[in-house]
């Protein structure tokens, strides 16, 4: 075993697994040998296999806290959060005064998003050992997910002061100081950390995101390129050229959908500029929005992604806008760019409510994986002022679990939940109808609002105090829907204002 373990610590690790192959023949109850071998099937990417030993080695020897310890990382690694907390936990009763015992429960923690419960398992791990950079760097990213932005950016300035070259802390640092309005300041620490790593993709892309969202679109979108290398970002890679922006004969271009499908939505109108082009193209989008995106004059060009069609070139989607302009937000010079199926908005317009109170076509919750959900999402309860108008009928075109908030609000059981019995036929299909067959949307900043804009719907837009790029930051008008009326919270966190001047709103409207 001594062998394979010095093998593997040198990066010998197809010589480290046949030593290790020859020890558990002779030692097929040691469990250290079937630990090391765990651990040379995890360097191997083997991971399922490495798993199945090191539950072998704890078997053997069930309190053997370093056994524990990295069967909790791999399964964590796996994404199985419950039994990588477990582990981890009983690391910390075996080590009581192991400050990289709490400090791998709270990282298991936080991968589960049990953030209160993380905070207490790193500030323990901190109280071991303060000069540790990580310890404060996973707290703070605790604190940045549960919303505790002053915190955090206290915890990473704290990771930073240990660590000057943590590049990690300083572009979540930088995250945190945008989000909370400190802008400049966010801007001076990317700065800080494109020193240190000029050409660093998660550097440029956040560098992006902060020209956007200062109107400075033509550097943003040049920026906004560095996408492309981000590991894991939701865009898919193609095995052909980048496309440059100009015509090439002979050549297909491929231009696919990337992001979220609200994404899709906003960006579907540069399609328009290859109508009347001497382009050959094809446009890539998910299959479950082909039925609603038949409307645009380029549907004839469309594919599904499993058909894998054909092409030569290939752009993103939301590359367009550096790839041919133009830069600015623009509007379809025809108005409204979806449309609903006519004969599905005379079914709604039949099935819905028709009691003479205004139809408001509510959403609240985005999608709950996008890792700033917690700051564009709207709590339930802050719709209440709204709700408790007499002459509003709430309609909630929510799906998933969030629409069991429903029953916890005194008001909820007079809202018309439409649910998951909706847009089976294709994404946002019924949606599209319910829209255009009600007055009002008032949504959070999610796909559901890029859908009522495109379709021309008059839209209410509840926004953070700093919302995302597209979004701008100030004003109630976007040059990207004009149906549509940005309410923005006049600090962070504060969504009681922006609903209380809604209901206001809703009050002069019918006055």
């Amino acid at each position: 075993m001594l062998a394979a373990a010095e093998a593997r610590q040198n990066g010998k690790l197809e010589k480290a697994e046949k030593q290790i192959k020859l020890a558990l023949k002779r030692y097929p109850d040691d469990p250290d040998t079937y630990h090391q071998a765990a651990l040379i099937a995890r360097d191997r990417g083997r991971i399922k296999r490495a798993l199945q030993l090191i539950e072998k080695a704890a078997e053997l020897s069930p309190h053997s806290a370093p056994i524990l310890c990295d069967m909790g990382l791999l399964y964590k690694n796996q994404g199985n959060n419950g039994k990588s907390i477990a582990c981890q936990r009983r690391v910390c009763s075996l080590l009581p005064d192991s400050a990289p015992a709490w400090s791998n429960l709270g990282t298991a923690l936080n991968a589960a998003r049990q953030y209160e419960e993380a905070v207490r398992a790193l500030s323990r791990a901190i109280d071991l050992n303060p000069l540790e950079p990580e310890f404060h760097f996973n707290q703070a990213n605790a604190h940045l997910a549960q919303g505790e932005l002053n915190t955090a950016i206290t915890s990473y300035e704290h990771t930073i002061e240990l660590s000057p070259n943590h590049l990690k802390a300083q572009i979540n640092l930088a995250s945190a100081q945008k989000e909370i309005g400190r802008l400049s300041d966010a801007g001076k620490t990317l700065a800080a950390a494109a020193m240190l790593a000029p050409a660093n993709p998660e550097i440029l892309w956040n560098e992006a995101l902060l020209l956007l969202s200062l109107g400075d679109y033509q550097s943003g979108w040049a920026a906004y390129e560095a996408r492309r290398s981000l590991p894991g970002f939701a865009i898919r890679h193609q095995d052909k050229p980048s496309w440059n922006g100009t015509s090439r004969e002979g050549g297909k271009l491929l231009i696919h959908a990337e992001q979220g499908l609200g994404d899709t939505i906003q960006f579907c109108r540069y399609l328009s500029q290859f109508v009347e082009s001497d382009i050959d193209y094809v446009i890539e989008v998910p299959e479950k929005l082909l039925p609603l995106l038949s409307s645009l004059p380029t549907s004839e060009n469309h594919v599904a992604v499993a058909e894998k069609p054909r092409c030569d070139f290939q752009a993103p989607l939301l590359s367009l806008p550096d790839l041919i302009g133009p830069a600015e937000p623009f509007f379809p010079s025809t108005g409204a760019y979806l449309s609903a199926e006519e004969y599905s908005v005379i079914e709604w317009q039949e099935r819905l409510p028709s009691d003479g109170k205004q139809r408001v076509a509510i959403c609240w919750q985005g999608n709950p994986d996008y890792r700033a959900d917690t700051s564009r999402s709207v709590p339930l309860e802050a719709f209440a002022p709204i709700a408790e108008l007499p002459y509003v009928r709430l309609i909630s075109l929510q799906q998933g679990d969030a629409t069991k908030g429903l029953g916890n609000q005194p008001w909820g059981f007079d809202v018309v939940s439409l649910g998951n019995d909706i847009d089976l036929e294709g994404a946002f299909l019924d949606s599209a109808a319910i829209l255009k067959s009600v007055d009002l949307l008032i949504t959070s900043d999610t796909a559901m609002a890029h859908l009522g804009g495109a379709l021309g719907v008059e839209t209410w837009l509840a926004l953070a105090f700093v919302p995302d790029w597209r979004w701008g930051l100030s004003g109630t008008e976007t040059p990207w829907y004009p149906s549509m009326t940005l309410y923005r919270q006049p600090q962070h966190g504060d969504w009681a204002s922006v609903f209380n001047k809604m209901a206001y709103d809703l009050k002069e409207r019918r006055s």
